[in-house]
C-alpha cells in the first residue's frame, strides 16, 4: 500500500523517517518589496537577535512584492513579533501576521528526488482528508510542510500509512 521507488530493480521506501513538532508558529511579512538583499537583511536581523528559523517560504504578492513566511519555535514568538513590528517599515512590509496554531512535519528519504510525482501524491492524500498545507520546503532528500496543529497527528498517520510501509 505504501509508495516505493524502483532503483536498479530494487524496491525502496520513499520516506524513511518522519519528524514533527507542534511547538512552532508561522510569521508572514506581507507585500515586502522584491529587491536584492532584502531576505538577507530580514534573516540577518533575526539571527542577530538569536532567533533560529526552522523553515522559510516566499510567494509572489504581485507588482514587484513578495510575501515572506517563516516558522520559528513557539518560545521565540513574542520576541519575534516585537522585533518584526519595530523593523517592518525598514523592510517595506505592509503588515506582519502570526499564526500560533501550526505544526511542522519533515519527511526524509534518499528517494524523494528520484520518485516522480511523490510530492503531489503526498499532498493529494492529505487534501483528501481535509488537511491544508500552509508552507512547503523541499530539497533532494527532505520534504517539510506546515499544517494546522490540530491536523498534525492525522497528517503524520496518513503519510506513514501510504508512504513508509
Amino acid at each position: 500500500m505504501g509508495s516505493y521507488s524502483v532503483r536498479g530493480g530494487i524496491i525502496e521506501k520513499v520516506i524513511e523517517r518522519i519528524d514533527y513538532s507542534t511547538k512552532l508558529s508561522k510569521f508572514t511579512m506581507y507585500r515586502v518589496p522584491d529587491r536584492t538583499g532584502l531576505a538577507a537583511d530580514i534573516f540577518m536581523s533575526l539571527g542577530q537577535h538569536g532567533i533560529n528559523v526552522e523553515l522559510i517560504s516566499t510567494s509572489s504578492a504581485g507588482h514587484k512584492h513578495n510575501n515572506i513566511s517563516f516558522a520559528i519555535i513557539e518560545s521565540d514568538v513574542d520576541e519575534v513579533l516585537k522585533l518584526l513590528e519595530t523593523i517592518k517599515d525598514k523592510f517595506g512590509a505592509e503588515k506582519v501576521g502570526v499564526d500560533r496554531n501550526c505544526a511542522l512535519i519533515t519527511m526524509y528519504g534518499a528517494n524523494l528526488s528520484t520518485t516522480p510525482g511523490i510530492a503531489g501524491k503526498i499532498f493529494a492524500k492529505l487534501a483528501e482528508q481535509g488537511i491544508n498545507i500552509e508552507m512547503i520546503s523541499a530539497s533532494l532528500s527532505v520534504l517539510s510542510i506546515v499544517v494546522n496543529k490540530e491536523k498534525m497527528e492525522k497528517a503524520v498517520k496518513i503519510i506513514r500509512t501510504h508512504f513508509t510501509q
